[in-house]
């Protein structure tokens, strides 16, 4: 890792961590379809009625990809190597990435999110969230807008075995715990060196939210130093696989700073709504996932900044997780960063994910309801509700 040590050790990389505490809201109870809610936004009643379920994805033979669990002929071939699919997508580091979610600057500057296999959203300070972005089948081009690495991150990466992290970034605190992170093989690290060779500046948009990266050129010449990809969740790999039993997974509403839905759509899956538009990457394409998985988590104080926060993602706790419009509850655990997330029905059967993309949002107690808003439900569906 000489050449990146080289880049940490001369950068002395400093980005300020912002302040807030951690607010939450009440929410109804969890709804079945057909039953009255009330929206999370305007309190006003809503029904909701669930959409027909997505049709299942067909398993195929061969090796799967670890984070997706599809077959990795199902994958295309990434423009950046000669290598054969199923060689690229089985022995090749994934790559995270910390991606802003901060206001109307991030949104419009957007762009690779899309083409995640995981998307891991956390609460950083102020209500307010970010994304940890796991690239693997997929390697846009460009991604970003990139921002700092938070203490968080140091158990999200853990059990991904050995990935490249590329980040904006940290705090004094937080960067040493990544240098440590770093030696022991937890993680590659690609911070911004500011002279240009990875990350880029974008003069279209508005600092902070105009740093950019080439993922392909990074791994091609950072990925001999990481490790193969680790399967982080169990996803269905038989025909016969069968789930515990499932209420109405139509959508879920998420209030932070930012109030988020996820609406399910028989036709894509589950479409991010982010205060009452559509969340897409400024090339116009939506926030489509295969899976959503709600897992309520207990946040605490960083040790270093009381304003910043750090999701405990180690032990265990709810979870709900929605899958072609139904919706599984049971709970999450893991006993180290090191170990896969389980998710574990009332009855004792694993809850596996549906093969294909999947987001995973982070949640305090008391700040989500399994309910939408008729407007974002009229915004994914082309309805009129």
């Amino acid at each position: 890792m000489s050449r990146l040590w080289a880049a940490v050790l001369a950068l002395g990389l400093v980005v300020a961590a912002c302040g807030g505490a951690q607010p939450t809201i009440e929410p109804d109870a969890a709804t079945a379809p057909g039953v009255a809610s009330t929206d999370a936004e305007s309190g006003t009643a809503t029904t909701d009625a669930a959409p027909a379920a997505t049709v299942p994805v067909v398993i195929e033979e061969g090796p799967k990809a670890p984070f997706t669990g599809l077959a990795v002929e199902e994958r295309p071939k990434a423009p950046f190597t000669g290598l054969a699919v199923e060689e690229r997508v089985l022995d090749t580091p994934a790559l995270v990435v910390k991606i802003s979610n901060n206001d109307d600057r991030s949104l419009e500057a957007l762009i690779g999110i899309d083409a995640a296999d995981v998307v891991i959203e956390e609460r950083i300070e102020d209500r307010a969230t970010r994304f940890a972005a796991i690239f693997h089948s997929q390697v846009p081009n460009v991604v970003g807008p990139i921002r700092s690495a938070r203490t968080t991150d140091l158990a999200l990466l853990a059990n991904l075995g050995t990935p490249l992290l590329v980040f904006s970034g940290a705090n004094v605190a937080v960067l040493s715990e990544l240098r440590q992170f770093a030696r022991d093989d937890g993680a590659v690290l690609i911070p911004d060196a500011g002279d240009g060779t990875y990350h880029f500046r974008d003069t279209d948009f508005s600092a902070p939210d105009n740093l950019f990266i080439d993922l392909g050129v990074v791994r091609d010449d950072f990925g001999a130093e990481a490790g193969i990809p680790v399967p982080i969740f169990a996803f269905r790999d038989a025909e016969t696989d069968t789930r515990p039993a499932s209420i109405d997974g139509s959508g879920v509403t998420v209030v932070g700073r930012d109030t988020v839905s996820f609406v399910h759509d028989p036709a894509r899956g589950y479409v991010r709504v982010q205060d009452g538009a559509v969340h897409v990457t400024r090339d116009g394409v939506p926030l489509v996932f295969t899976n959503v998985v709600v897992m309520e988590t207990r946040y605490v104080p960083n040790a270093n900044d009381a304003e910043s926060v750090d999701a405990i993602t180690v032990g265990e706790g709810p979870v709900d997780i929605m899958i072609g419009g139904l919706r599984f509850s049971g709970t999450w655990s893991r006993s180290a960063d090191t170990e896969p997330y389980v998710f574990t029905a009332a009855d004792g059967d694993e809850i596996v994910l549906e093969p294909g993309t999947t987001w995973v949002t982070l949640v305090p107690q008391d700040t989500y309801e399994f309910s939408v808003d008729q407007a974002s439900r009229g915004l994914v569906l082309g309805t009129d509700e």
